[in-house]
């Protein structure tokens, strides 16, 4: 089984109510950072999960209805927190990324995708079907934003479903079966169905860094997903399916308390960000 190796990196943040992610946590703005992890493989080269925020986003929102996406979550990028300056720094190319696993399409994880042309992008079945229903006006109450996907988009997509199917660890219980993206078991491709559609997830079972997985939006807080304390019922008029979205948070909740080596990473959680960075 080839090794792999993640960097976390932050890129951007919006502002929004704590208590919207923790139900008990005070009703006042706060930042989300916006996540997403670089992964290397000694096959398939520079791969990303996600992007985070990126210039593209004012673009995609300059008219209605798509403006009122930043009017209610006003997003700030840094200089030294865009995608490519940090893969820069790491003396890597855009041009380099080979391909970005998309966990959902809201805005927030996909506004990065125009920067990386020769990127295969690899998403669930159900999310694409869902995108390509929607018509302006749903999709921006929904927090996607057709006009972030590249224009040759579609024809790079490849579904989540067309790997090999394999069931997961054992110690990934509740959680059982995946998809086998490279091959040789090192990207481990999972449903996390409920937050959006089709959501995904990506388990790196032996990566440099410890067995990690990348579980995006299926938990918010990983601290308050431990205790088992879900996300505001609000929350629920802007998830794709609540009782399924409940059902991955309760196993993500039993999965985290049972493996502390394993490191979880949300991709709003700076809690699980200190906490990785802080290991590695």
């Amino acid at each position: 089984m080839n090794t792999v190796s993640v960097d976390f990196l932050k890129v951007g943040h919006c502002n929004h109510l704590a208590c919207m992610a923790v139900r008990d946590a005070a009703c006042q703005s706060t930042e989300f950072p916006s996540y997403c992890a670089l992964i290397s493989h000694p096959t398939l080269g520079h791969l990303l999960f996600d992007t985070g925020y990126a210039n593209h986003f004012d673009s995609a929102c300059a008219r209605y209805p798509e403006k009122l996406y930043k009017q209610l979550l006003p997003i700030h990028l840094p200089h030294d927190e865009q995608l490519c300056v940090q893969l820069q720094q790491r003396h890597i190319l855009p041009a380099q990324i080979a391909g970005v696993i998309i966990s959902h399409f809201h805005g927030d994880h996909v506004a990065g995708l125009k920067d990386f042309p020769k990127a295969r992008f690899i998403a669930s079945r159900a999310d694409c079907m869902h995108l390509q229903s929607l018509g302006r006006w749903r999709a921006t109450t929904q927090g996607i934003l057709p006009g972030l996907l590249p224009t040759d988009f579609w024809p790079r997509v490849q579904y989540a479903d067309t790997f090999a199917p394999l069931d997961l660890p054992g110690w990934m219980a509740p959680f059982d079966r995946g998809w086998d993206m490279a091959g040789d078991g090192s990207l481990l491709l999972i449903d996390l169905s409920g937050h959006s559609a089709g959501q995904l997830g990506l388990l790196l079972p032996h990566s440099q860094q410890g067995p990690v997985l990348l579980c995006a939006d299926a938990c918010w807080s990983l601290p308050a997903c431990q205790r088992g304390a879900l996300p505001s019922p609000l929350v629920g008029f802007f998830t794709a399916n609540w009782r399924r979205y409940k059902h991955t948070f309760t196993n993500l909740s039993t999965l985290s308390r049972r493996e502390p080596e394993l490191s979880i990473l949300p991709s709003h959680c700076p809690d699980a960000f200190r906490k990785f960075h802080g290991k590695h």
